[in-house]
Formats: C-alpha cells, structure tokens, sequence
C-alpha cells in the first residue's frame, strides 16, 4: 500500500471515529495486530462491539472485504470474548462520511438484530 493510500485511509477512519462519537455512540480506532487483525473501528453497544472494516478506495472487491470483516470480528471476538459483529464502511467518493456504504452479510444482519432484541 502507497504512503497516500494509507494516509487516505488513516484519514478515512479517523473521520469514521468522530462521526460515530459525535452520534452518540462509543466508537474507538483499533490498533493494527498483523495476521490476527481485529478491524479498524469498534463501536461497543451494551455488550454488543460492531467491528468495522473501513474502505476508501475505488475497487469494488465487496466479497473479499465481507469476508475480512467477518474474520476480524472473531478476531476480536476471541480477543476481548464480547459479541462482535463485523461490516465494511466505504466511502463514497466526494461525499461526506455519513453518506458512506455499510456493508454486510444478510447472515451478520440477522445476528445483528437478533443480539439487538437481547434483554
């Protein structure tokens, strides 16, 4: 990855970070851990985290960042042995960071509502 890529995506993220925050939500930039990597952004919910695997970039490699999103979150999962549920965040192309693209399985959605209707 170029200097300007990882710049791009450092800023990406860090934009991601504050929008979550300023939304009301606890969001934090995760460290980079190698082969075991747990994502870019957690946002905890109760004792629910949403891992997030952030995009800036122009391809359109959607299966294979599902599937990084998905390992990452049990990454983190097995980490920090909290419910994780992994998605992509990409941005759109000069548009603001709320109009970026959450990506996710249909099987992640449903284990997202159905650890949201917990008690």
């Amino acid at each position: 990855m170029s200097a300007a890529n990882k710049r791009k995506g450092s800023l990406y993220e860090s934009a991601l970070e504050n929008y979550y925050n300023d939304q009301g939500f606890k969001a934090r930039r995760l460290p980079r851990a190698g082969a075991k990597d747990i994502g870019d952004l957690a946002i905890e919910i109760n004792d629910l985290v949403v891992v997030v695997e952030a995009k800036d970039v122009k391809a359109h490699a959607y299966q294979e960042w599902l599937r990084q999103a998905e390992v990452e979150a049990e990454h983190y999962e097995e980490k920090y042995k909290l419910p994780t549920i992994g998605v992509v965040a990409r941005k759109n192309r000069n548009h603001g960071v709320g109009s970026s693209h959450i990506m996710m399985t249909n099987e992640t959605f449903v284990d997202l509502l159905r650890l949201a209707r917990r008690p």
